[in-house]
């Protein structure tokens, strides 16, 4: 079994086509043996597949990408979203071949149903923002945009001191536009080796706002406290 890898992915719930980006870190994509080792389970409709449990040795468990709870999306490329989980299982089986491609998106069943309702309409995510010495601002920003884009073009300053003058522009140079999401950092973009290096003397929500892509709904904060081996590195 191995990982897969794609652009995006495209399921059909209903009228509405549900658009997720390859980047969205709630998005596993994997190739397994047909014979998946996956108990798959469903809500009390007898739809909405999603992963029960894990066979101990199985496809699935030895490839390590999956979890309990994780959503069924596609199964060889076809939307199995909101199915009755007798479909999915004749997708797999009917999968040309030994092994057979899915994408699973990992959360609950209420955030996937309440992204297909988004994909009704224009697909965007809630940020709370956090200002030293001023109220919570709440902002309605693009699916999957860059954060520090979308607060550079409202104006809003994400450097740190002096290096609102001498930053890099987003080139992921300077390691200076530090920001703290303390809730929602799941639905941002999971941390590069050279981001986890950067920020690896500060907590596990900093990150770098430059290369930081929101999917959800996320609150971050401005001018975290830093600390000061970061300057001196």
């Amino acid at each position: 079994p191995r990982r897969s890898a794609g652009g995006r992915c495209a399921a059909t719930s209903g009228d509405s086509t549900l658009q997720l980006s390859a980047m969205d870190p709630r998005v596993v994509s994997v190739t397994l043996d047909k014979v998946t080792g996956i108990d798959f389970g469903c809500d009390l409709s007898l739809c909405w597949p999603y992963v029960l449990s894990l066979t101990p040795g199985g496809a699935a468990e030895r490839l390590g990408e999956l979890r309990v709870g994780d959503q069924l999306l596609t199964v060889s490329g076809e939307s199995v979203v909101g199915r009755p989980v007798a479909e999915a299982m004749s997708a797999i089986a009917a999968a040309d071949g030994s092994q057979v491609s899915m994408v699973f998106f990992r959360g609950s069943r209420e955030s996937l149903q309440a992204l297909c309702d988004v994909a009704r309409g224009p697909a965007t995510v809630t940020l709370t923002l956090q200002r030293p010495g001023q109220p919570d601002e709440v902002l309605s920003l693009p699916y999957g945009c860059n954060l520090r884009d979308e607060l550079v073009k409202r104006k809003i300053n994400v450097y740190q001191s002096l290096t609102r003058w001498t930053n890099c522009n987003g080139k992921q140079l300077c390691g200076t536009c530090i920001v703290d999401v303390p809730e929602g950092v799941e639905s941002c973009t999971r941390r590069s080796l050279d981001e986890a290096s950067t920020l690896r003397e500060n907590p596990s929500t900093y990150k770098l706002a430059c290369i930081t892509n929101l999917y959800g709904d996320a609150t971050v904060k401005l001018m975290p406290k830093v600390n000061p081996a970061q300057w001196t590195r």
